[in-house]
């Protein structure tokens, strides 16, 4: 029986086409439509923790403030002059002076320790070490302007000023070596806060040790780099009692500028005698 040979039809050919990164997520989505719910539930939790952060932020930052200050007031302002009081009653009892320092430092303490992430922090840092300075707790002092030389070292503006009173804190301790380092930091970090006061610091305990040459240049430049600065003119009275200008010398003779005193002959009267009259 004969057989019937059937002719296989040629399968068309799927054309290539390069599918994009794009492309197969969209696919994968639309395959599985829970990942849209998944990632919306993402970005959402994302967006909800960063306004959480954001007002827990300004939160600290506004108690921070306000601690701030009440500390500054306590530091940097007189006390309240007394207010009249009802007859009756008792006065409200006036802090000391010590006693305003001490609350004044235990509130920038409170603020480093409490809201260390806020801005206000740093100006507390700095703060606390001039109260301490204030109240002569040079230790406590120093132990704060060391913790913001570590914690703000890019802070070019107060940490000029930090070490400007690390200088004065070693010379009440009676350390120059570690004064004129810290004077000399100071005077020449860049885009630094009162570099003419430190520079004068810097010559005068140089001055104060011995160094009188390094001293008097410290001066000159000085007089010429903060010409209308106060500091300038102070290091110019140094440089003038270091080295005071010389005495002019007197003219030599025959240059028509000798002393006007009269000239005496010697064995001559410098007056001719007077004619007896006949």
């Amino acid at each position: 029986m004969p057989y019937k040979i059937r002719v296989q039809k040629k399968k068309e050919a799927v054309p290539f086409r390069i599918v994009s990164r794009s492309e197969q997520m969209l696919d994968q989505v639309r395959t599985h439509p829970k990942w849209i719910w998944i990632g919306a539930g993402v970005i959402l939790s994302v967006l909800a923790l960063l306004l959480m952060i954001q007002i827990l932020t300004r939160r600290a930052e506004g108690k921070a403030s306000a601690l701030e200050a009440e500390a500054s007031t306590l530091f940097h302002e007189p006390p309240p002059l007394p207010q009249p009081v009802e007859e009756g009653k008792e006065a409200p009892k006036e802090m000391t002076k010590t006693e305003r320092l001490k609350k004044s430092a235990s509130l920038y303490d409170e603020i480093v320790e409490k809201y260390p992430r806020t801005a206000t922090a740093m100006v507390a840092q700095y703060e606390s070490g001039n109260v301490y300075f204030e109240l002569e707790e040079h230790d406590a002092a120093e132990k704060r302007y060391r913790s913001f030389l570590e914690k703000y070292p890019d802070r070019k503006g107060l940490t000029g000023l930090v070490h400007l009173r690390m200088g004065y804190l070693n010379q009440k301790k009676g350390d120059q070596a570690s004064a004129v380092n810290h004077f000399k930091t100071a005077y020449e970090m860049e885009n630094g806060k009162s570099k003419d006061q430190a520079g004068f610091e810097l010559g005068r305990t140089l001055e104060q040790t011995g160094k009188k040459e390094e001293a008097m240049e410290i001066y000159k430049k000085l007089t010429e780099t903060f010409a209308q600065s106060p500091w300038a003119a102070e290091a110019s009275a140094r440089l003038m009692t270091l080295n005071p200008p010389a005495a002019s010398n007197p003219p030599p003779a025959g240059t028509g500028k000798e002393s006007a005193a009269p000239a005496v002959l010697e064995g001559k009267p410098s007056q001719k005698p007077v004619e007896k009259k006949k």
